[in-house]
């Protein structure tokens, strides 16, 4: 389950689901780590990038990325203007993942951009684990 920054504390729904995966989306390292404390398994932290889904928004960028992944001890993956070259980017940073929506849902040929991103992903495993 993922929950939005708004949405119920993590450890309300942990009490009802308790095997149940619980991520929650932050915007800061402060929000971060409240959710690590209500017993969050993983964060989706962002937007890091300049996207169309948050039109004159300042993005976070790769140095607050790299401020929360040390700041916490659970996943964080990012969200948020990521293109398949800038997900190397981001994987660089340690970042557990990335999260897709408008490169793929607004691409013109969004198998294509699934393989992209796809591909960054698997380079990036085997950069990790060489």
């Amino acid at each position: 389950m993922q929950l939005a920054y708004h949405s119920a504390c993590v450890s309300a729904v942990k009490k009802h689901f308790p095997s149940m995966l619980c991520g929650k989306s932050v915007h800061s390292v402060k929000e971060a780590k409240r959710a690590e404390e209500e017993g969050a398994d993983f964060l989706l932290y962002g937007h890091i990038f300049a996207s169309n889904s948050k039109p004159n928004q300042v993005p976070k960028g790769l140095i607050a990325l790299n401020r929360l992944i040390d700041s916490v001890a659970i996943p964080v993956y990012a969200i948020g203007g990521i293109t398949p070259a800038l997900a190397r980017d981001i994987l660089k940073c340690n970042a557990s993942g990335i999260a897709i929506m408008s490169g793929i849902w607004e691409a013109a040929q969004p198998l294509q951009a699934v393989k992209a991103y796809r591909k960054v992903l698997k380079e990036a495993r085997r950069d990790r684990y060489e």
